[in-house]
């Protein structure tokens, strides 16, 4: 069987994370008794999730694509999987204005121009001509659509209020877990049927649809009128992520990595120089670093790190394992992520509801301890190893996984006002993404480097399940400091 690169970018589908940013913070509750999910937060969820789908699905559909669109466009699978890179790479840059723009213009109106960017990009794909027209279509596609899930969370976190948060996470935890993994299933039946100008039609009924509901079913938010945008943070911040993620994505395979992600990381470093500065006038930066002093969004924001690292390299080395190792196809490995997809919607049905009653620590703590112990089977695995039971690992890591993360977004906006939601939305994705991108990229360079070693596949492959075993192991250091007592008795 051929050996295909495991670490170039076109080697396999590299989702993006679905980028899930916590909630508010509380101050002590009148009433211990935990308030109900009323109809009125229960359609906005529902308004939501409509919007979040889409760019759910338009994350993961064209991963599967890249080969196809290197041969009906006539390029190289190097410059055809930048349909999928210059995505990525264009909604992390755009988080940070996420913020700044819901205080500037309100809840509405920012959703419903995100919509419409994201839906004007995905028409523009339909028409492209060339694989060069093409990924700049995607960069204006991923410019709208980046913005939607820190508006679905930062929206609908700002509804739910203290006593509701965890509940609010879980209702919508469960599709926003599954569209990624329906994504890959989705776009090879469009491939196989109807063409890859096609994959980018399917979110459009949906973008369509979101907007139309957006009408009355979104709160215009209270805009402020006098609010600027941080232009010099902006410049320095998309920029030096946008480019930090490129170098990181190429390690390994252009020369120039480490210089790229020298040059972003020496911008971010300004932006941090700049945010702390003191401003009696100026604008507020686009993400307030200032709020990292708390120790619980602090908290948080480390374990949304270490949890970026948890799923999406797992993400990134289990599709190899399937493909490389066991021989599955593309397809057949898309399907045998839906275990871990359907492990964490099974268990978001209720840890919203427990996450609102019981102490976050040990929910996060176990949870991790479970997602660690169901990832150690991958590093004794081989070819022959029965599917089965890699399912059922799968499936016990996607409970565990999905138990630590409803607590996890609850808890670091747990002594937050409300009025700091936007922002802080931005910096946790921010941080999540950095998370995603750094974790993907060192495990892919150890894979890397035991081949070039001349390891065994299966001995390397099994080497770097180890190292992730032991990431997901370690982010339970911070998670023992998180509080153990339920919100309401803060």
């Amino acid at each position: 069987m051929a050996k295909q690169d495991p670490t170039s970018p076109s080697a396999t589908p590299r989702p993006l994370e679905p980028a899930l940013p916590p909630a508010p913070a509380t101050v002590p509750a009148q009433n211990p008794a935990p308030q109900k999910l009323d109809g009125p937060l229960l359609k906005l969820a529902a308004v939501l999730l409509v919007g979040a789908m889409a760019a759910l699905l338009d994350t993961t559909i064209v991963n599967v694509a890249v080969d196809h669109l290197s041969r009906s466009l006539d390029a190289p699978v190097s410059t055809a999987q930048w349909v999928a890179s210059a995505y990525l790479l264009s909604t992390a840059s755009v988080i940070p204005m996420t913020g700044w723009a819901i205080d500037r213009f309100g809840q509405r109106a920012t959703w419903m121009t995100a919509l419409a960017l994201f839906g004007a990009g995905s028409l523009l794909c339909t028409a492209a001509w060339s694989i060069e027209s093409l990924i700049a279509f995607r960069v204006v596609t991923g410019l709208g659509s980046g913005m939607v899930l820190p508006l679905v969370m930062t929206i609908l976190v700002q509804a739910a209020g203290p006593q509701r948060l965890g509940r609010a996470i879980g209702l919508i935890s469960v599709p926003i877990q599954l569209a990624p993994a329906l994504g890959p299933v989705l776009g090879g039946m469009v491939l196989d049927t109807l063409g890859w100008r096609w994959i980018f039609v399917v979110s459009v009924p949906m973008i369509l649809l979101a907007m139309a509901l957006a009408v009355r079913g979104v709160p215009k938010g209270d805009p402020r009128a006098t609010e600027r945008l941080d232009v010099v943070g902006l410049l320095l911040l998309s920029p030096g992520i946008a480019t930090l993620l490129y170098g990181l994505s190429v390690l390994g395979d252009s020369p120039y990595a480490l210089v790229f992600a020298a040059a972003g990381l020496l911008l971010i470093i300004g932006f941090v120089v700049h945010a702390l500065r003191e401003r009696p006038r100026g604008p507020a930066p686009v993400i307030d670093l200032r709020l990292f002093r708390e120790l619980l969004f602090g908290l948080g924001a480390l374990l949304m790190f270490v949890f970026g690292i948890c799923i999406w390299a797992g993400m990134f080395l289990l599709p190899l394992f399937f493909q490389q190792i066991q021989g599955t196809s593309a397809m057949t490995a898309g399907l045998l992520m839906a275990p871990m997809a359907a492990g964490v919607a099974l268990v978001n049905l209720f840890m919203g509801s427990v996450t609102d009653r019981v102490g976050p620590r040990y929910l996060v703590v176990v949870g991790l301890l479970v997602g660690a112990a169901a990832t150690a089977p991958f590093a004794f695995a081989g070819p022959d190893t029965s599917p089965a039971l890699l399912a059922g690992a799968m499936f016990v890591r996607g409970l565990g996984l999905g138990a630590a993360m409803v607590p996890m977004l609850a808890t670091a906006y747990r002594r937050l006002p409300s009025d700091q939601v936007p922002r802080a939305s931005s910096a946790l994705n921010v941080t999540q993404r950095l998370g995603a991108a750094i974790g993907t990229a060192a495990l892919a360079l150890l894979l890397s480097s035991l081949l070039a070693g001349n390891a065994q596949p299966e001995t390397a492959f099994q080497a770097t399940f180890w190292w992730m075993t032991g990431l997901t192991a370690a982010a339970m250091v911070p998670a023992m400091f998180l509080p153990s007592t339920r919100p309401d008795l803060d």
